[in-house]
């Protein structure tokens, strides 16, 4: 399988890269110009910016099914803490597609939040406090709007939404919940995972599954 790793400097896109070779997957990595990267070898390496069409269209050739972990980098928790660029998931969420489209790319799973859209109801009532006391507030908007261009993209999408998001090992349990509990978490090492197999499949189950290790009721 040829696969397109967006964000894959960031925590969950290294672990993409990372294990999507251990699969024997040819790998596209995209990155910021300026972002630092260590990835294994045989790994094509694609520098730009996702505004920039050419990045785009040069990084989707021959691929099967991209994967976006693109995150807004907020600077902290803290309610006045900001992004570095804002609407960055709003504005290159149409451009993505459209590149998809050009490439005949025809699979998307792209890394969003659980409480985005209809996840938001089966969201324990401290972890909707803390989305909505702190800097984590401009950032659903954000996810929102990303969501809402891709199922509107007529391509074969999945939109995970993890939990609470560790740095903890894989462990192959990341599991599709329809009622949390607790303190819901998962590592970003299990949420590649889950998505890797998810690609291996015919279609996506799901839209917006919300993803997790601990806390599934």
């Amino acid at each position: 399988m040829r696969v397109v790793v967006l964000g894959a400097s960031g925590g969950c896109g290294h672990q993409l890269v990372k294990q999507a070779v251990e699969r024997g997957y040819e790998v596209t990595a995209v990155v910021r110009s300026s972002s630092r990267l260590d990835v294994p070898d045989g790994v094509r390496i694609v520098r730009g910016e996702l505004q920039d069409v050419d990045t785009l269209d040069t990084a989707f050739e021959g691929a099967d099914v991209v994967f976006s972990a693109i995150g807004l980098n907020l600077s902290g928790l803290s309610p006045f803490s900001t992004a570095e660029v804002p609407d960055l998931l709003s504005r290159s969420a149409p451009l993505i597609v459209a590149a998809m489209k050009r490439a005949g790319v025809p699979r998307l799973l792209a890394i969003s939040a659980g409480g985005v859209g209809d996840s938001a109801a089966l969201m324990p009532w401290f972890y909707k406090w803390i989305v909505a006391m702190t800097s984590m507030r401009r950032l659903y908007p954000e996810l929102e709007a990303m969501e809402s261009v891709y199922a509107s993209s007529d391509l074969d999408v999945c939109c995970v939404r993890p939990t609470s998001l560790t740095d903890g090992p894989r462990t192959g349990r990341g599991v599709v919940a329809t009622r949390l509990v607790g303190q819901a978490n998962i590592s970003r090492a299990d949420v590649a995972n889950w998505m890797l197999d998810a690609a291996e499949g015919d279609r996506f189950e799901h839209f917006g599954p919300i993803l997790t290790e601990q806390g599934s009721g």
